[in-house]
């Protein structure tokens, strides 16, 4: 880890706590992002503790890092977030970030009923994230794309608006929803 960056990445992550960005939008904005960061991020995000996972994937996201910023190993990190227990917030943010992630064939049979389950959990913005998800991942894999017709007919009846507007949201973007 860089000398430059790495004690005040330290201090950034564990002063989120799960609540004020304001550590992280500091840090970001003195640190451009570079591979070496990434790779710490990636690495981090893979990590135990739940409200440094969730910084780590804050700042990956506030980067902009996308599938071409990242190797298929860091890529496959992540998107494991989503198959393993990790904070509600890195899940949410890994999530938020799977349009721009190439999904591996070897990953996306595991992933797809993660989603599932995932869109049927307590947290709303899981559940529409999750459903999001799993249509980013039939698109790149259309075998699975009756999986999520049956999981978006489930998905527009639920409770909570949020849900409803990611779901209409998602459907506008892909040509055979």
């Amino acid at each position: 880890m860089s000398a430059l960056w790495s004690e005040a990445l330290t201090r950034a992550l564990l002063d989120f706590q799960g609540k004020s960005t304001e550590a992280l939008e500091r840090f970001a904005a003195a640190n451009p992002v570079e591979a070496e960061l990434v790779a710490a991020l990636c690495d981090v995000a893979a990590g135990d503790d739940a409200f440094v996972q969730g910084a780590a994937t804050w700042l990956l996201k506030r980067y902009g890092v996308t599938g071409a910023d990242l190797t298929p190993r860091q890529r496959d990190t992540l998107l494991r977030a989503l198959l393993q227990e990790t904070s509600w917030l890195a899940r949410l943010h890994v999530l938020q970030m799977m349009e721009s992630l190439v999904i591996p064939a070897a990953l996306a049979e595991d992933l797809m009923p993660a989603l599932e389950a995932l869109s049927r959990g307590d947290n709303k913005f899981i559940r529409a994230w999750s459903a999001h998800g799993a249509a980013v991942l039939a698109d790149q894999h259309p075998q699975y794309r009756a999986r999520f017709l049956d999981l978006l007919a489930e998905a527009r009846g639920d409770a909570a608006p949020s849900v409803r507007a990611r779901l209409r949201k998602t459907s506008g973007m892909f040509d055979w929803i």
